[in-house]
């Protein structure tokens, strides 16, 4: 080997063992930083929670290291709002994980690439709780400061399987629980919101949730005041958990507020809405807005478009949370709804076809009370309808009304079926009775006043009225009993009617049965 050979040799030799050592140094520099580094990141960690969050903060271990990336675990972190140890802390984490780049992570404001949180769980207490309130002026930073806001900032949040309970203002009442499968948050900016998305699993009725959007800045003085918007599908929601009815129903909508206030607007459908009563589904499609307390699930409807079957209307009131089960009560109202008899029959009449045909409008107040029996018969209805061109689908039946109409209208001989009827009057539902005090219903020819009561689940009809007929009683019949009947014509003749008898309606809705209520014909005469 030549000597120039020789001395590039020994000068590689010596640049190697200067940078191994240099190497070695700086594992050895960055192992002895990190030993040293571990309580001053543990002060500085718990510190700037303290601050941002406005908590008493416990941790257990941390281990962190500087090289190549700066890099930390830690577990048992617990967060506990405004110091108040007397409430479950607002935050308690089993484990965390960090990975930032060492300058990013030194410079101002500080940036952590990633934080992974497993085990999250979130407490929101109440509005009005005093853990909920601001801390006196000068003992922590404003919600919203430029030095809380810039003291770091979380590039990017993983927190699956995260449950976020929220404490509602009443203390008898449970709290809202949560269970987030899939959680990720990213930060926008220093003092900005987050956007998140998310995937959870709603309480009831059972379904999932996909929602994305912002949520911040953080307002560590009342947390329930921190603003969130966005967009949200829900999935296969099982409306059977709640007694006495059933379907799957999906909503798509967006939202934009505070936790405790959010302004929803979306769309809702359910394509196989049934009341157990009848087990006969109708497809239900509502387009709302609302105003939603995210504190308590407590839902204030503005008015919302709804078409159950071909029939459309409007409905205004408030739902809340837990309102289908034992607790709450729905208080709604829908006024001037029009739509198709049908469509409302067939959701509380069992049987392959619905008893009768037509158009319906109503007024009504529905009151759902609180209870363990199902909703059909805890379902309150109070309102007025009127029922237009209605025809009965059972051919039996229907011929009994065309027949009243024929002989009502001096035409006994005529057996046309084709006879409609108008109905209208006042109604009251309680315990799945129906009460109709004051229930008028025409067909050609003649003008009947009841009262009485119809009853759901066996359909039993029970009504006693008077009914006005523009023939006499002599008309209605022919031949012999035709001559014979009109020396009765005079008894029967009242308030300008051909004929006024008592009358009284029993039987069932598939077999009515009408009948002279001869008890009052021999008193009144």
């Amino acid at each position: 080997m030549s000597t120039p050979e020789r001395k590039r040799g020994r000068w590689l030799r010596i640049t190697l063992g200067v940078a191994g050592g240099a190497f070695l140094a700086l594992v050895a520099a960055a192992a002895f930083l990190a030993v040293r580094f571990q309580p001053l990141a543990r002060d500085y960690f718990i510190s700037t929670l303290q601050k941002r969050y406005r908590s008493d903060v416990e941790m257990g271990e941390l281990k962190i290291s500087l090289f190549p990336t700066v890099h930390a675990t830690g577990d048992n972190l617990v967060l506990w709002f405004n110091g108040s140890h007397e409430v479950p802390p607002m935050v308690r984490i089993r484990r965390f994980t960090l990975d930032a780049s060492l300058i990013s992570f030194f410079r101002t404001p500080r940036h952590i690439g990633r934080l992974t949180l497993e085990g999250l769980q979130i407490h929101l207490p109440p509005r009005h709780d005093p853990s909920a309130a601001g801390t006196p002026s000068g003992t922590a930073q404003p919600a919203h400061s430029p030095a809380a806001a810039a003291t770091f900032i979380l590039d990017e949040v993983i927190a699956d399987g995260t449950t976020v309970e929220i404490k509602p203002k009443d203390p008898a009442k449970d709290p809202l629980i949560f269970d987030v499968q899939k959680l990720s948050l990213k930060t926008v900016g220093a003092g900005l919101p987050m956007s998140f998305q998310a995937e959870l699993t709603n309480p009831k009725p059972p379904g999932l949730i996909h929602c994305e959007g912002k949520f911040g800045p953080w307002d560590s003085s009342r947390p329930v005041d921190t603003p969130i918007s966005g967009q949200y599908t829900f999935r296969n929601a099982d409306l059977s958990v709640f007694k006495g009815i059933g379907g799957i129903l999906s909503s798509d909508g967006n939202f934009t507020g505070r936790l405790d206030r959010m302004e929803v607007a979306g769309t809702a459908d359910v394509p196989d809405f049934e009341l157990h009563l009848a087990d006969h589904p109708v497809p239900l499609h509502t387009d709302f807005q609302a105003t939603v307390d995210g504190t308590n699930g407590n839902t204030v409807l503005h008015p919302v478009r709804a078409r159950l079957g071909k029939s459309e209307f409007e409905v205004t009131g408030a739902v809340d949370r837990g309102a289908l089960e034992t607790r709450k009560t729905i208080l709604l109202e829908a006024k001037e709804a029009s739509g198709r008899l049908e469509d409302f029959l067939r959701l509380t009449v069992k049987g392959p076809t619905q008893p009768m045909t037509g158009g319906i409008r109503f007024d009504a107040k529905v009151k759902v009370p609180p209870g363990d029996v199902p909703v059909i018969d805890r379902l309150q209805l109070d309102g007025k309808f009127g029922l237009s061109r209605v025809k009965f689908t059972d051919a039996g039946v229907q011929g009994k009304i065309a027949g009243l109409s024929h002989r009502a209208q001096g035409d006994p001989k005529d057996h046309d079926p084709n006879v409609t009827a108008d109905f209208q009057g006042e109604f009251h539902l309680m315990a799945g009775k129906l009460s109709l005090p004051d229930l008028q219903f025409t067909l050609p020819g003649a003008n009947v006043g009841m009262q009485g009561s119809y009853v759901l689940r066996s359909g039993a009809l029970d009504f006693r009225g008077t009914a006005k007929l523009d023939a006499t009683v002599s008309q209605m019949t022919t031949g012999f009993k035709s001559k014979l009947l009109k020396l009765a014509d005079p008894f029967f003749r009242r308030d300008g009617a051909g004929t006024v008898v008592p009358i009284v309606v029993s039987g069932t809705r598939g077999d009515p049965s009408f009948r002279l209520d001869m008890g009052r014909v021999l008193k009144r005469n």
